[in-house]
């Protein structure tokens, strides 16, 4: 099933031993155009990092309910890769300035 980012962004995500953090962005890959990786924003649960989770550990999305269930453990996710040691061109990390 397909959804679209804005309806996932924000969804807390769920690890198999309870909540760890919620759904920050997506990197998709420049060739493919599938998603990658969710970024995590765990800074709420586990002193603050962004850490890279990949989609194929995702077992069920529930928009209605605010969150996407993982097959991975709250440790585990605290210990996947950080985005920023991620492939990422730099003026893609920048801030979006707009000049009225």
């Amino acid at each position: 099933m397909l959804h679209k980012f804005s309806r996932i962004r924000g969804l807390h995500i769920h690890a198999t031993d309870g909540m760890i953090g919620h759904v920050e962005d997506v990197l998709l890959d420049e060739s493919t155009w599938a998603a990658r990786y969710l970024v995590v924003d765990t800074r709420n649960w586990v002193h603050g990092k962004r850490v890279l989770v990949s989609p194929q550990v995702v077992s069920a999305v529930d928009p209605e309910q605010g969150r996407i269930d993982v097959t991975l453990t709250r440790d585990q996710i605290r210990h996947s890769k950080e985005v920023d040691e991620a492939d990422i061109p730099l003026e893609e990390t920048l801030p979006t300035i707009w000049i009225l």
